[in-house]
C-alpha cells in the first residue's frame, strides 16, 4: 500500500463523496417508504466489508492525527521556550 498526503480539502472530498452515498442511500429507504415497496433483495457483504475497512481506515487516520498534532504542539513549544530564552 501506498500512503498518500491527505490535506484538509482531501479530507472534505472525501468526505463529500461518502455524504453524498449516504444521501442516496436515504433517498433509496425514503422511497421505498413512500411507495410502501417490498424490501429488496440485495447482496450486502461486499459492501459492509467496504465499510468496516473504512471505519478501520478511520481510527488509523485519527490515531495517526492525533501522533501528528502532539508532535506538532511538542515542536511548537520547544520553539516558544527557545524564542524566550534569555542569552
Amino acid at each position: 500500500m501506498t500512503l498518500e498526503p491527505y490535506d484538509p480539502d482531501r479530507l472534505d472530498r472525501m468526505s463529500l463523496r461518502v455524504l453524498d452515498l449516504c444521501t442516496r442511500l436515504r433517498s433509496l429507504a425514503q422511497k421505498s417508504r413512500q411507495e410502501q415497496l417490498p424490501p429488496l433483495d440485495l447482496h450486502d457483504r461486499k459492501a459492509l466489508e467496504w465499510l468496516d475497512k473504512l471505519e478501520d481506515w478511520l481510527y488509523r487516520a485519527e490515531a495517526e492525527m492525533g501522533r501528528s498534532a502532539m508532535k506538532n504542539l511538542g515542536q511548537r513549544h520547544a520553539r516558544q521556550k527557545q524564542a524566550n530564552r534569555p542569552e
